[in-house]
């Protein structure tokens, strides 16, 4: 098991008054905070201190990239689909949004990649533009790194 984000709409976006506009709402809302995201992501990792005999934590600097969903080519973001990955080596599990979605239970392991901030943001985005009938839960408590930058992006874009 790696370190996963689930997310489910109540009921379809097509199914919803208004529900592709929303769609589209929380999609134009997400790219807007993707160009708030640093090129350069500073995370915390445990590393092996073979001086210590134990691990330490250190800040470790990844450059964030996204991709489409198979970790290459562009990121995917209309008005009716949310598709992306990180890119290259930095990809691990898909994130897909769809207009389409039903009821059916999503999820994304990004074993904390660079790309999670991305996938945490898009949660949020899509949380605060479909309220009730979106919901969406983490393995993590919201401290992690990508939770953290996504909460401090998300700030400045759902004014």
């Amino acid at each position: 098991m790696g370190y996963t984000h689930y997310w489910n709409f109540k009921k379809s976006p097509v199914e919803i008054e208004n529900g592709t506009q929303m769609f589209k709402d929380a999609a134009n809302l997400f790219k807007k905070g993707l160009s708030l995201i640093p090129p350069v992501i500073t995370k915390k990792e445990l590393k092996w201190n073979s001086e210590l005999g134990d691990y330490d934590e250190k800040e470790v600097e990844y450059k964030f990239a996204l991709a489409g969903p198979m970790g290459t080519g562009e990121p995917i973001i209309t008005d009716t689909a949310v598709e992306f990955n990180g890119k290259d080596d930095d990809s691990y599990e898909s994130c897909i949004l769809s207009v389409h979605d039903d009821d059916s239970f999503n999820f994304c392991k990004t074993a904390r990649q660079p790309y999670d901030v991305a996938v945490c943001l898009a949660l949020l985005c899509f949380k605060k533009v479909f309220g009730e009938n979106f919901k969406y839960s983490s393995d993590g408590n919201g401290t992690e790194d990508g939770w953290v930058l996504a909460k401090k992006i998300f700030k400045k874009i759902a004014k």
